[in-house]
């Protein structure tokens, strides 16, 4: 008799509205007791926006302080000396905006609205200082097939340093802490490789910037005389097989001009070694073709 109104409970516990109630209440308390945290990224001397609204009243707060109030559209942003003249309310938004970044400034904030429309989002800020230009210099000690460039970049948090030729990433490193002064990358090139079709670069990057070094390796590398490429030594020899030829006809055109001005019977003998000197000159000018032809 005493274990039937201990079934009408249990039945009544399984009833399918029950078990949807149940179903859904961590999802009810979530939504009602917090809100998901947004990421927002500044850079040193910037400003950011919290996109949260206070129209009335209402506070942010930064790491459990209070440091922005607005009541009944009365805003008070400095309360707390950190943020003294850098925390305004935009009363046309109802925006919390926080200028002049610092990176002491990255953690959490809350924007929390206590009058309709009611409120309250989380922001997690992270500041960082924008990168410099990477600078590339040569460090050869010592006379060598290969020219060894250093490239570096003053350190700043979140930094990574690549180092491309054309667009294929050769090396790359990034800053694991904060107590380097520098980061650096090193590159290593052939003195016989045909330099002046490839382009090397160095980029330095983090969330809010990236600079880009393009490296000139004809101004850090200097090739030995012998270790041109085979279009130079065909130019030069072309160019010197034109010099000498005409060097060698502007000296018949002479020639031959005094031979013929010169046709006096006492000067033929003169003419005839002229026409010597011709012949003679004509073979060097031939002989120094085919030797410059076959090197």
């Amino acid at each position: 008799m005493k274990s039937r109104p201990h079934s009408k409970v249990r039945r009544r516990f399984h009833h399918p509205s029950l078990r949807l109630l149940f179903l859904f209440l961590p999802e009810i308390f979530s939504s009602v007791g917090g809100s998901s945290v947004q990421e927002v990224i500044g850079a040193v001397g910037e400003s950011v926006t919290f996109t949260t609204s206070v129209p009335v009243s209402g506070n942010l707060i930064y790491k459990g302080d209070t440091v922005g109030q607005v009541l009944n559209k009365q805003s008070e942003t400095d309360q707390n000396e950190k943020f003294m003249n850098r925390l305004d309310w935009v009363s046309q938004s109802g925006f919390f905006t926080l200028s002049d970044l610092r990176t002491d400034d990255s953690g959490l904030y809350t924007v929390e609205s206590i009058k309709e429309p009611k409120g309250r989002q989380d922001y997690q800020l992270e500041v960082y200082e924008r990168v410099s230009a990477p600078q590339v210099k040569n460090t050869d000690s010592s006379p060598s097939e290969l020219c060894s460039l250093l490239c570096s970049v003053r350190n700043v948090r979140g930094l990574k340093l690549d180092l491309y030729e054309d667009d294929v990433l050769l090396n790359h490193t990034s800053s694991s802490s904060a107590s380097d002064t520098t980061l650096n990358l090193h590159l290593e090139i052939k003195k016989t490789d045909d330099h002046r079709r490839r382009t090397f670069s160095c980029v330095a990057s983090n969330r809010v910037s990236t600079e880009k070094t393009t490296i000139d390796i004809t101004h850090y590398c200097s090739l030995n005389p012998g270790l041109n490429t085979d279009v130079e030594v065909r130019g030069l020899r072309t160019m010197f097989i034109t010099v000498v030829c005409a060097v060698m006809s502007v000296m018949a055109v002479v020639v031959i001009v005094v031979c013929l001005w010169k046709r006096n019977g006492n000067e033929s003998s003169w003419c005839t070694e002229d026409r010597k000197l011709h012949g003679i000159l004509s073979v060097s000018t031939t002989v120094v073709y085919e030797q410059v032809r076959v090197q």
